[in-house]
């Protein structure tokens, strides 16, 4: 039986790894004043041992939550006259001295991009940060900056929101160790022929460039979960079935017409599109190897993805260990969740479960 958490922590933090910040993480410890409140208007992450609250609670959902935030990676802190609090993909800020005063719209979304580029060196010192030429072509986007997308990276940049969230690239397209990356002003996204694409948790790193990287706590008293403020408890009767949007990213299980359980989703890279229509589970494997052919004719092969459950030909649900955000496309067709949503949805789906895939 494999570790899926310590194998989840490990793709979390493989960009952290290649740039050699673990210093930063030993040492990363808030070290300037912290927001409290009363237990109202407050949730807790277990994975992190955060708690969120108000004001920047309101701005989290207002900024997409998990899809697009992540979970709180520090406790809310104060830098001068403002508050900030990191997340897994992003930090906010909010330019006012007391919490008390502020409203959910004064929070806004750092450039985390720019911020992580300027303070691990890499905007004055890596060639990829560097002025470049493109010409443009019909697989090509060359940006105002000069900056090129191209490949997968550009799909992923040009489906749903996810431009919008990430903002203009601020890099050329560059590899580490088998993995290539691109920086955007809010965000980087990654690429690995085994995996497909992903968003990179600058928010971590980030928040350990200015010491405030903070992964556990213990829950306070009377603050509830995420997990027990956003989720309905099963067995309120009904057909179970499965909604799977592709336009918003969203899977939502329900019982009869009460949700049950809602997670973000990764789907099919513009290459590998998600089969569309209405399905049922036929086959559920707790664990299995994915092999198969890149675009490129290059093969991939992913060892031991869990919770796999078939619903149409080899398109199927199931945990992805190796990624650390969902909300945008780019698996070679399955449709990946969360490990922990993974599990649960492969406890609670029987053989036959009706699946219905659309935009």
């Amino acid at each position: 039986m494999i570790d899926l958490h310590a194998r989840g922590v490990k793709a979390t933090m493989r960009f952290a790894t290649a740039f050699l910040v673990c210093t930063l993480l030993a040492s990363a410890t808030a070290t300037f004043a912290s927001a409290s409140q009363d237990s109202a208007d407050q949730v807790y992450f277990n994975d992190t041992g955060q708690v969120l609250s108000d004001p920047f609670y309101d701005a989290w959902e207002d900024h997409g939550g998990l899809r697009e935030a992540g979970e709180p990676v520090s406790p809310a802190v104060q830098f001068g006259n403002s508050w900030i609090q990191w997340f897994t993909f992003t930090r906010m800020e909010i330019a006012t001295p007391s919490l008390d005063k502020a409203l959910p719209a004064d929070a806004v979304a750092a450039p985390v991009g720019t911020s992580v580029a300027g303070g691990l060196g890499l905007l004055a010192l890596h060639p990829a940060f560097q002025p470049r030429k493109h010409t443009a072509s019909d697989t090509t986007r060359v940006f105002d900056n000069g900056r090129m997308l191209a490949n997968a990276f550009l799909h992923a940049w040009e489906k749903g929101d996810t431009g919008e969230r990430l903002g203009v690239p601020i890099s050329e397209e560059f590899s580490i160790g088998g993995t290539n990356y691109q920086f955007f002003e809010r965000g980087a996204l990654s690429w690995n022929p085994n995996y497909g694409v992903s968003m990179v948790p600058l928010g971590i790193i980030d928040a350990a460039l200015h010491s405030s990287l903070k992964l556990t706590g213990a829950q306070p008293d009377g603050v509830p979960t995420y997990a027990e403020v956003t989720y309905k408890a099963p067995g309120s009767g009904g057909e179970k079935w499965i909604d799977i949007n592709l336009s918003s990213y969203l899977l939502t299980a329900y019982e009869g017409q009460n949700v049950v359980l809602q997670t973000y989703i990764v789907d099919g890279a513009a290459e590998y599109p998600t089969v569309t229509g209405e399905f049922s589970i036929y086959s559920k494997l707790d664990a299995q190897t994915m092999s198969g052919y890149n675009v490129d004719g290059s093969r991939y092969e992913t060892e031991d993805v869990p919770y796999v459950m078939y619903f149409y030909a080899d398109y199927a649900i199931h945990g992805a260990y190796w990624r650390s955000s969902f909300g945008y496309s780019g698996s070679h067709g399955c449709v990946n969740t969360p490990v922990g949503d993974a599990a649960w949805l492969y406890a609670w789906a029987p053989y036959g479960t009706r699946v219905v895939v659309h935009y």
